[in-house]
């Protein structure tokens, strides 16, 4: 009797994880693509031409900022409507002479002498930057030279706050970058959707653009700073859109361990965001719950629904639970998670070799949510750093 209640209990906690994990990754993208189908919403768009600011973050980018910086002057824009700004936070690598030899040319470089992380050193660029758009960008992501037009066409419209880009990943070698080319997809896809529904949920922080009066300084200690800004344009009522003419490219981690510290940080940044009020949406914009919930949360909370989906199966099956001759729907779904979680752990066995297909995605979805774990905890125990660390940069992006 004890086994069958344990089956029981076992089962209806499976089933339930199952069907989380299926309206996260399925059932919500294709619950917002019907949304916008039916309800989207069309916005102005026009050939404008306002005054930009190019906000360039960086630190000890010696690798890779000369090669921004002639990207940034190369931008099909007005030159007297261009303004490029480099934020130096505590470089000292060669950062800020590369940048000096530049200086007079529309870019300006701005000295932070403490490392104090990005959110600060936007704080303190936004309060010289001259223009009424700001372009915020990392220093490896290179654009299209029309990206910057692509972008600020949306301004046309007053109801438009935030504009994020098109930022693809130009390294095809790492052996995760099947899964994470699946993953960006399948985001391009929700942001599509989202953006024609009414607004996206965050930013690329690789490639984005915001009305300046619309910028709310973070706090300094903010992890993951492009959601926080992107989400704090949407609780002002206005919508923050996906252009994806607005195309640029970005080198991508060269390793699982250099993707798993990232994905990690950004996840703690997002659960910092959710209980400590940074972007979360107002209580009385119940759509932008929906979407901030769907899009954003359940993933965070994946590797519990995971873990949650793996014990449940197994208890359903050891205690025999035999609901409706539903048995063997449990010891199947219990095998192809072993199977799955097999061919991760295969994937991590050949480190950073390009994997087949077979072995990337399930590798890539479970270095993923166990990065959102490590991503958990470290908020949770105040481990991650505001400081940011860029992946290994050997050779100049794009």
């Amino acid at each position: 009797m004890q086994a069958q209640f344990v089956g029981q209990v076992g089962a209806w906690v499976m089933w339930v994880s199952l069907g989380a994990l299926f309206y996260t990754y399925l059932g919500f993208p294709a619950l917002i693509w019907a949304m916008s189908r039916l309800f989207g919403r069309a916005h102005e768009e026009g050939d404008i031409e306002p005054e930009v600011s190019l906000l360039i973050p960086a630190h000890n980018e010696s690798v890779v900022i000369r090669a921004k910086i002639e990207n940034s002057l190369a931008l099909d824009y007005p030159r007297d409507k261009l303004h490029v700004h480099v934020i130096s936070d505590g470089s000292d690598d060669g950062t800020d002479t590369i940048v000096k030899a530049y200086l007079g040319r529309r870019v300006d470089l701005q000295r932070i002498e403490t490392r104090s992380g990005k959110a600060n050193a936007l704080n303190q660029a936004v309060l010289h930057a001259p223009g009424e758009v700001l372009v915020l960008c990392d220093a490896n992501t290179m654009f299209a030279p029309d990206a910057v037009r692509h972008l600020v066409r949306h301004f046309a419209d007053t109801r438009v706050g935030a504009v994020t880009g098109n930022v693809s990943l130009t390294s095809n070698e790492a052996g995760h970058s099947e899964g994470e080319s699946l993953f960006y997809r399948i985001e391009r896809f929700v942001q599509r959707s989202e953006s024609r529904l009414w607004t996206v949920i965050g930013a690329d922080g690789g490639m984005y653009a915001l009305r300046r009066e619309l910028y709310v300084p973070n706090k300094p200690d903010t992890l993951v700073d492009d959601f926080a800004i992107a989400m704090n344009v949407a609780r002002t009522g206005a919508r923050v859109v996906y252009e994806p003419g607005a195309t640029a490219t970005e080198d991508t981690a060269q390793t699982a361990a250099q993707e798993f510290r990232r994905r990690s940080r950004t996840v703690a940044g997002g659960f910092q965001a959710l209980f400590e009020g940074r972007g979360r949406p107002k209580w009385n914009q119940p759509g932008l719950w929906l979407q901030y919930l769907s899009h954003k949360v359940l993933r965070w909370l994946s590797p519990l629904l995971l873990a949650l989906m793996l014990v449940g199966s197994i208890a359903a099956v050891v205690g025999g639970w035999n609901g409706g001759g539903r048995w063997w729907a449990c010891v199947a779904i219990s095998a192809l998670q072993v199977l799955f979680y097999a061919l991760a752990a295969v994937g991590c066995v050949m480190g950073g070799r390009r994997l087949p297909r077979i072995m990337a995605l399930p590798f890539y979805f479970c270095l993923a949510n166990a990065a959102a774990l490590t991503g958990f905890f470290k908020w949770l125990l105040r481990l991650q750093p505001v400081t940011w660390a860029h992946v290994d940069r050997s050779t100049p992006a794009g």
